[in-house]
């Protein structure tokens, strides 16, 4: 049995079935330690049996057998873990572990890395050291505090759940005022990805414990954790006593139900990124090189400049007509993508995807590093920094919305790009605004508070782009890829039902789901909020409620919230069109109608209503109300060529082929509506009984495009139905075309 199985009968109460399977497990990976504890579990719950046989009541048996069935499940991950630390050598996480088989404790690494942070403060406050020789000293120094902290985040990534000592010693890390903010941000990393390789109540309640320090990059850091771990592990943490006792006082703290809201907010936002990136590289970028071409080249070249993009663009065979390259389109792409990042997705992931092979990206806690102009580790951001576009790349790198990884990948892209330097800065002081300075602009930007949302989401960004883009990132459980499948949703976990009942709360979550696409779990919110349908202010709940039904083709369902949301407030156009679309999509074409015509006592002259009750009219077969709905819409000068084509179809049907050939006469000219306007005319033919003539231009038709046969047959059922030809006629005339009878 898999240790996935046997966590599930755990959850599930089967103790006698999962007992025996982890015993046998236990006793096979042969970890004496593991073994004895899961025997003395046996003991203790082999007794409690034995005293209810023999009638002895004890009113805390059910809670203990639930307490043993806690610590098994917990139990299993340690199996895991040591079984895949016997059987899977290849794996990143075990040749990393047994690469510290030299280092005695965590005790050990803390105080190495206490120490050292020592040693370089107090190098660094000496100014009596010769600059050479403190420069020496402070280079080895550094790379001490480097091995020390890429210790620390393997033993924490690779280690077994924590002892009560490990906790205080992680305390102590967080606590000690020697070691940095940026070393903590790695140490809160490596204690989540390790719970979300093997859970661990201990490492919970740091994260916890860590959320409350006054550091903000850690704070955050934390709260992103959390919201991971109460998503992927929410079965392990509900049943227990600790983790529930301390999320009852959290929940009296708005600020950090807004943070979790927040951030869980922000990770399945994430989940968005392949389509963000898809709509960059497709459409926005494209069009933004073109518009930045015709901007920034002369004429003299501007032909040569455009054609190479262009073929850059069409290499692939696509059509050049395709882009268009209309300054208002530009000026449209570039709010939409401040739009975009505006609304926090990911826009920059596909740009730097493809910048992450590095070496300085080679060592699996780099992914983690807070980015840092001043960090010794990263030689190229100092020499990147004192060049001459040094200024220029500090204000890029404090007012720009990249995360850390993608900053580290900047500076040692543009670093190699020296010959490109001097561009990049007379592209960029062009763009300054009026009288504003690059000094002036870089103090505005150091000055500025760094925002809480914008630490979480540039987090959320390294993130993602370990689990998608670290060489080994096949061997992790990916978090992003789960919640693609289950959207994160407070109302199936009950650690978050515990914090937060507030519906405003799981309202404006709702609405952040339905708006990016996860209508499923957008749609048992609102269910669970349950709003009552006699209360006008729950009016755009129920237009919600039906949209979404709508988009998972719940039809009924639909039609039921949109009646609601438009009885408690009437006359919405919104509610009304949503409504005429799917009852007209359902083939209900009076109710249709209804809606149609409720919407133009609103707009009585709208395009679009004129225009789509005409249709709903014509299907119910009621063409001279359709007629004198197109006659208005071509009276008011709003008819396209479709309405008039539509409008000349039910002249036909109506026996009015004079007024048919005025219309057809209208979009003759139009070569997009050229085939439309043969196959009407062939039907006005047939009418009248040139039944030759009409065959012949048919013929010609589906000759071009087979694709039509079909829309023709149905033209001509409607004509016999409408006692417009003979019905007998239809089936011989479609064979006549079919078999190609000339």
């Amino acid at each position: 049995m898999q240790y996935t199985e046997l966590r599930e009968e755990l959850r599930a109460g089967k103790l006698s079935e999962a007992f025996p399977h982890i015993s046998e497990k236990a006793s096979s990976i042969g970890n004496w330690e593991l073994s004895q504890e899961i025997d003395n579990m046996w003991m203790t719950y082999k007794q409690m049996l034995t005293f209810m046989l023999n009638g002895i009541n004890d009113p805390h048996a059910l809670k203990l057998r639930n307490d043993i069935a806690n610590k098994l499940s917990l139990c299993t991950y340690r199996l895991e873990r040591h079984e895949r630390l016997k059987m899977h050598g290849e794996e990143k996480y075990v040749s990393t572990q047994k690469s510290l088989a030299n280092i005695p404790s965590l005790e050990n690494i803390a105080t190495n890395l206490e120490n050292i942070c020592l040693e370089i403060a107090n190098v660094n406050a000496d100014n009596l050291i010769r600059p050479s020789i403190k420069e020496h000293t402070l280079s080895n120094l550094n790379s001490q505090h480097e091995a020390y902290l890429l210790n620390l985040f393997n033993w924490t990534w690779t280690c077994d759940q924590w002892q009560n000592i490990d906790a205080d010693l992680a305390n102590r890390i967080m606590f000690s005022d020697s070691i940095n903010e940026n070393d903590k941000c790695v140490f809160v990393s490596a204690v989540t990805l390790s719970l979300l390789e093997f859970f661990d109540i201990k490492k919970m309640l740091f994260l916890l414990d860590c959320y409350l320090l006054p550091e903000s990059q850690v704070a955050e850091r934390a709260i992103v954790g959390i919201a991971l771990i109460m998503y992927m592990h929410h079965d392990e943490m509900k049943n227990d006593e600790s983790i529930c006792q301390r999320m009852l006082i959290y929940r009296d703290d708005p600020t950090f139900v807004h943070e979790l809201y927040s951030a869980s907010m922000q990770l399945q936002l994430s989940c968005t990124t392949d389509k963000v990136s898809q709509k960059m590289r497709n459409d926005i970028l494209p069009t933004l090189m073109m518009g930045h071409m015709m901007k920034q080249n002369d004429k003299s070249d501007i032909k040569d400049k455009i054609q190479e993009a262009l073929n850059e663009l069409t290499k692939n065979g696509e059509n050049p007509e395709w882009i268009d390259i209309d300054s208002d389109k530009v000026d449209k792409k570039v709010q939409e993508m401040a739009n975009l990042q505006l609304d926090g997705s990911d826009v920059y992931y596909g740009t730097f995807a493809m910048m992450k092979g590095y070496s300085f990206f080679t060592p699996m806690p780099h992914w983690f590093y807070p980015f840092d102009m001043s960090s010794p580790l990263v030689p190229e951001v100092n020499q990147l920094l004192n060049s001459n576009i040094g200024r220029i790349i500090k204000l890029m790198l404090n007012g720009a919305p990249f995360c850390n990884s993608d900053k580290y990948s900047l500076c040692f892209t543009l670093n190699m790009m020296t010959s490109s330097q001097d561009i990049i800065e007379q592209q960029i002081m062009s763009q300054l605004p009026d009288g504003e300075s690059i000094n002036d602009l870089i103090d505005a930007a150091d000055n500025k508070d760094v925002q809480k949302i914008d630490i979480r989401r540039q987090y959320i960004f390294d993130l993602y782009r370990f689990y998608y883009s670290f060489p080994y990132h096949l061997q992790f459980v990916n978090p992003f890829a789960k919640m693609k499948e289950q959207p994160i949703s407070p109302i199936c976990n009950s650690l978050f039902q515990s914090i937060s009942a507030n519906k405003e709360e799981l309202a404006q979550y709702a609405d952040f789901l339905m708006r990016k696409e996860f209508y499923r779990a957008a749609l048992d919110i609102f269910l669970k909020i349950n709003p009552d349908e006699f209360d006008n202010a729950n009016a755009s709940m129920w237009q919600k409620i039906g949209f979404c039904h709508h988009k998972l083709g719940n039809s009924k369902e639909a039609i039921h919230a949109y009646h609601t949301a438009n009885t408690l407030k009437p006359n919405s156009k919104w509610t009304l069109s949503h409504l005429a679309s799917l009852v007209y999509s359902m083939d209900l074409y009076e109710d249709a109608i209804i809606y149609y015509n409720n919407l133009l006592e609103i707009e009585p002259e709208n395009k679009k209503y004129l225009s789509n009750i005409s249709k709903a009219l014509m299907q119910a077969g009621r063409h001279t109300e359709a007629i004198q709905a197109l006659f208005k819409l071509s009276y008011i000068g709003k008819a396209t060529n479709k309405d008039i084509a539509t409008l000349a179809w039910c002249l036909v049907l109506d026996g009015k082929n004079d007024k048919a050939m005025v219309q057809l006469q209208e979009i003759k000219g139009d070569d997009s509506f050229k085939s439309e306007a043969n196959i009407l005319l062939a039907m006005m033919m047939l009418t009248d009984g040139n039944i030759r003539q009409a065959y012949e231009i048919l013929h010609s038709e589906i000759a071009d495009d087979k694709d039509v046969a079909t829309s023709i047959s149905e033209m001509l059922t409607m004509l016999a139905n409408h006692g417009r030809i003979d019905s007998n006629f239809v089936p011989l005339f479609c064979d006549a075309l079919i078999l190609n009878i000339e």
